[in-house]
C-alpha cells in the first residue's frame, strides 16, 4: 500500500507478547500499544484484506521475529489519531506502518497509559 494512511483505514497490532493480553477474557492490555524505545508502535494496514490474509501476514511477522503469535488487535486509524498520535507508512515490509507522536518524557508515563487504555478499549481483539 502506498500513500498516507487514511482516517478510516483498519490497522492491526499483532500480539506476539504474552503479557500484552489477558488470557481469562482474551482482552488486549494497554501495553500492547505502547511504543518501542524509538517511540514507535508497529502496525499493519489491513483494509481490503480477507481475515485469512491478515492472519497470513501476522504469522509471517511472528516468524520473522521468532516469537509466538497469540492474536491481533484491529483498530481504525481515526481512533489512533483521535488520541493525538499519528500513523505513518513505514515499509518494508509491505503494509507496515508506525504509530508515532507518543508522549516521551519520563513524566509522561501516565499520559502513555491513558492513551494505551483508550486504544485497548477501542480495538477489536481476535485470538488464535
Amino acid at each position: 500500500m502506498d500513500g498516507p494512511v487514511g482516517a478510516s483505514e483498519y490497522l492491526s497490532r499483532f500480539i506476539v507478547n504474552e503479557s500484552h493480553y489477558r488470557k481469562k477474557d482474551l482482552s488486549v492490555k494497554p501495553q500492547a500499544f505502547f511504543p518501542n524505545n524509538k517511540g514507535e508502535t508497529s502496525v499493519f494496514r489491513i483494509s481490503g484484506l480477507s481475515n485469512e490474509g491478515v492472519w497470513d501476514i501476522a504469522r509471517g511477522i511472528a516468524q520473522q521475529l521468532n516469537k509466538p503469535l497469540f492474536g491481533r488487535a484491529d483498530i481504525r486509524a481515526f481512533d489512533i489519531t483521535g488520541q493525538g498520535l499519528r500513523v505513518e507508512p513505514a515499509p518494508p515490509p509491505e503494509r507496515h506502518a508506525n504509530i508515532v507522536g507518543w508522549p516521551h518524557e519520563e513524566s509522561d508515563k501516565a499520559k502513555r497509559m491513558s492513551i494505551g487504555l483508550k486504544l485497548a478499549a477501542l480495538c477489536r481483539p481476535s485470538f488464535l
